[in-house]
């Protein structure tokens, strides 16, 4: 599962050039099974459409065999969202895992 981990990271940057890429979810918890999904953070500034840049990646990682989830936004909103309990960026806060980083 590593090497898909690297390709779906590979594809990421090849496609947007992300400032960081973060893994978070039950396979950053050591809890992924093999069928689990792999749910990625994409942090880039000065994004302004995140939705296209979304798209973009999607159609990127078409072929890579596993389900993937991305949420992608600026720091700063990552930054200003992350501490409020409700939203999932608090869980990618305090659990995630930088994978990637420029």
């Amino acid at each position: 599962m590593k090497d898909t981990l690297v390709e779906i990271i590979k594809r990421i940057v090849e496609e947007v050039d992300p400032d960081k890429v973060i893994l978070f979810g039950s396979r950053a918890k050591n809890k992924g099974k093999e069928l689990s999904d792999y749910d990625l953070c994409v942090l880039k500034e000065g994004i302004e459409h995140r939705r296209q840049i979304s798209q973009r990646i999607y159609r990127r990682l078409f072929g890579v065999g596993v389900p993937v989830d991305i949420i992608v936004e600026t720091p700063e909103r990552f930054n200003d969202l992350k501490d409020k309990w409700f939203l999932v960026y608090s869980e990618i806060a305090k659990f995630g895992e930088v994978v990637y980083e420029k």
